[in-house]
């Protein structure tokens, strides 16, 4: 199987998209390296909601959209835009970074963790058709190509978590 990140990447460009927005943090800083590597332009934005509106008018103009953010600190922060997004029928792709699944596995405590590891992904099965964690290299393709038809088929947002040890 071919690494997660850049295989997302590279099925995105398929699909048209050309930019992705978001906020670059630690727990998506991996993600964010195979990011620079693929033929997405990053664009860099300052506030996470920010980053959900752009990657969400992009998605009305272009037909998809893709933001990408850090664990909790970023991805809560851009549940609204999100449900905006989801409101309005808009096929967007949230990629966030998340703790490894070593991580998850060796310390319960965790910076930025809310509650529990899965808080921000139950969250997001709120405000997105499909929201799910690429914890299992054997079920990460399958859940990955799910998203990507998910959100053009129903024209809704769907989240994908990738832990920074599985990008």
């Amino acid at each position: 199987m071919p690494q997660l990140a850049p295989h997302i990447f590279e099925l995105l460009y398929e699909q048209g998209v050309q930019h992705a927005f978001g906020i670059p943090g630690d727990f998506a800083l991996t993600l964010y390296d195979a990011l620079v590597e693929s033929p997405i332009e990053p664009i860099v934005m300052t506030h996470e909601p920010c980053v959900g509106f752009a990657a969400d008018a992009y998605s009305r103009i272009r037909g998809l959209g893709l933001a990408v953010v850090t664990y909790s600190v970023g991805g809560l922060n851009m549940v609204n835009a999100v449900a905006g997004a989801y409101a309005e029928k808009s096929p967007l792709i949230i990629l966030s970074g998340g703790p490894g699944v070593k991580e998850r596995q060796e310390r319960d405590l965790l910076h930025h963790k809310v509650k529990t590891f899965d808080t921000q992904r139950r969250v997001y099965e709120e405000v997105t058709l499909y929201a799910e964690t690429l914890d299992n290299p054997k079920t990460a393709d399958m859940k990955i190509h799910r998203a990507i038809d998910y959100a053009m088929t129903f024209k809704r947002p769907v989240y994908l978590e990738i832990p920074r040890d599985m990008v």
